[in-house]
Order: C-alpha cells, then sequence, then structure tokens
C-alpha cells in the first residue's frame, strides 16, 4: 500500500514534467518552472488519500460464511409420477425365479431392466403428458445410448423408444 501511495506523487510529477505546458522545451534548460509547487501539490494529495486510509480503513475481514446458497432441484430427473415397478404381464411382478424378464424397476435417475440399466444422461423435450430423456445403457458387457419417452395413464405405463412401443402396468 506504501508504495502505491508513494508512486502518486512521482506520477504527478512525470505528468506534469511530460506535459510542459505550450512553451517549446530546450533541452539545455533545467525547465523546473513550476516544479515545487507541482511537487508540493503531488505531497498534499499523497498524504491526504494516506490519512484517509489510516482514519477510516477497510472493514477487517472475518471468518464468517458466506450466506448459504440453496442447492438447486435438479432437472435431470424422472418425475415421480413414473417411478416404482412396471410389468409387461402380472407374472413380472410376482416372480421369485428371477424370470421376470418384462419387469422395469424407476428410480429417480435410473431404469433397471431385466440385463441391463438405464441411466439418465439429459431431459429431452415432451408433450405435457410425458416425460422423454436421453438414456445411457450398460448390460452384458456393452454401452449405447437411447432416446425414450414414457406415458403414464393411470396404473398403465407406455415406454415407447426406437425399437418400438412397450405397455406395462404398475406392480402392487
Amino acid at each position: 500500500m506504501k508504495a502505491v501511495l508513494a508512486a502518486i506523487p512521482l506520477a504527478f510529477v512525470l505528468s506534469v514534467a511530460a506535459c510542459g505546458g505550450n512553451k517549446p522545451v530546450d533541452e539545455k534548460a533545467e525547465n523546473a518552472d513550476g516544479l515545487d509547487q507541482a511537487v508540493a501539490e503531488a505531497n498534499a494529495t499523497a498524504n491526504a488519500v494516506h490519512n484517509d486510509v489510516v482514519d477510516n480503513p477497510p472493514a477487517p475481514v472475518t471468518n464468517e460464511k458466506a450466506p448459504e446458497v440453496a442447492t438447486p432441484v435438479p432437472g435431470d430427473v424422472i418425475p415421480a409420477q413414473y417411478q416404482g415397478r412396471w410389468g409387461m404381464v402380472p407374472a413380472d411382478c410376482t416372480s421369485t425365479r428371477g424370470d421376470n424378464k418384462g419387469l422395469i424397476t424407476i428410480g429417480d435417475t435410473s431404469i433397471r431392466f431385466y440385463e441391463s440399466t438405464a441411466t439418465l444422461k439429459e431431459r429431452r423435450p415432451a408433450v405435457a403428458i410425458s416425460f422423454a430423456g436421453l438414456f445411457d445403457f450398460t448390460g452384458e458387457g456393452q454401452r449405447w445410448t437411447k432416446v425414450m419417452t414414457f406415458t403414464r395413464t393411470g396404473d398403465a405405463l407406455k415406454r415407447a423408444d426406437p425399437e418400438g412401443s412397450f405397455t406395462y402396468k404398475r406392480c402392487a
């Protein structure tokens, strides 16, 4: 801070000397007309700035935390109305033998199929009664992506994707 304050008079003196008024500069002349007054004014300005900083110091830095900002609700979440267990046939919901190939379990960001899992990558535009998203799939040692659209009517869920359209019933 002191270096900045000390540079102010020097900058002022140099700017006054550089301007020189309307008289041509004589290289042999000392060109000191009014220099003492300029230096005195620059020092007075520097002292005034210094005294202002001393008399009115900036607010002290505290260790108080900034106000907490609410965490935004992620937009890439499967809406609650589509979440749950859904089966293509009633046996998909009740099988204990692991042969429920038509069962899907929809969570907030992922969908579990019989031999694969889809994770929501980004939400896509859809009509008001539907949900659409781009999903990353993994299963049987492979990875792929595809867009799926879900439409729910009561306890029925329709899933549409490039391979076709599939209808599910909510498991009890």
